[in-house]
């Protein structure tokens, strides 16, 4: 396992989350299936975000998936 972010490779901060990899050292998520990082385009800002998160990053809005 390894963090398309920041190149973490220690197990003890990456997290299994069946389809994406969970890195606790920068907060984000990497697809298993592709290696890359797993970010979708917020439909409020249009910054790109976490997929799974409940809230974006950049303008603090919820949505619904």
């Amino acid at each position: 396992m390894k963090c398309a972010n920041c190149g973490n490779t220690d197990p003890a901060t990456l997290w299994d989350e069946g389809d994406t990899i969970y890195c606790s050292k920068c907060c984000h998520r990497t697809l298993i299936e592709t290696g890359e990082d797993d970010l979708v385009e917020c439909p409020y800002c249009h910054e790109l975000r976490d997929r799974k998160a409940a809230y974006c990053r950049h303008c603090n809005m919820g949505w619904d998936d």
